[in-house]
């Protein structure tokens, strides 16, 4: 019995991972309420979430507060350039849909496609800020780079979130359960899950410096 009160119990362990992504959750919501700052939520929660799957941060409310903090200006930048882009082609793509004819193929083939890369940038480009300081030209060019030279695993996150999306929207009532899950751990639990995937990426480029990765400011 005397070790199901042990601290290092994995019972104990895996209670006290729940309430870090819980309260990861929370802030991630909170801070993200202004909408603009959506970004800069996005890389608080990878900054605390990449650490902690190698057991590298310990408070979890200042980890998060931190990297908002440092990374607002970069993430804020980002999430309005990938906001604008992303009404942009959500707008060709119902265009795209009403047009017949070799013309409208080749245009929606095109556009999918430019959606296709905007998605990658889009899922590479807040776990970067998070681990790596850039300029904003080199942010946007190394989340592609990263995206195409890592094909493998950048298909294997696109069938995360397409699995946690089609979960979410399978019916009626799962979406009632999902809000719920999403409410409680749904956004600081994929992050974490994805933060596996993104270490094992990011890993060949922590080795050595970078070069595309300055330090100097955008």
């Amino acid at each position: 019995m005397g070790r199901l009160f042990d601290t290092d119990n994995i019972v104990w362990r895996f209670l006290g991972r729940v309430a870090d992504l819980v309260i990861l959750n929370f802030l991630f919501l909170l801070c993200s309420i202004p909408i603009v700052t959506i970004g800069a939520s996005w890389t608080a929660l990878y900054s605390v979430t990449l650490k902690a799957v190698k057991n590298e941060e310990s408070y979890i409310a200042k980890g998060f507060l931190k990297g908002f903090k440092e990374n607002f200006k970069q993430s804020t930048i980002a999430w309005l350039v990938i906001l604008f882009v992303g009404t942009v082609l959500f707008v060709d793509i119902r265009f795209a849909m009403g047009l017949e004819g070799g013309f409208g193929k080749a245009f929606g083939v095109t556009i999918y496609a430019m959606s296709f890369v905007y998605l990658m940038i889009a899922m590479y480009i807040f776990p970067y800020i998070a681990r790596f300081h850039a300029t904003m030209k080199q942010i946007f060019k190394n989340a592609l780079l990263i995206g195409i030279g890592s094909f493998p695993f950048t298909l294997l996150l696109f069938g995360v979130n397409i699995l946690v999306l089609f979960v979410t929207f399978f019916s009626a009532r799962a979406m009632i359960t999902a809000l719920a899950f999403w409410f409680m751990t749904g956004f600081s639990f994929l992050a974490f899950v994805t933060s596996y995937i993104y270490r094992k990426i990011f890993s060949k480029y922590e080795r050595v410096e970078e070069p595309e990765a300055e330090t100097e400011e955008a």
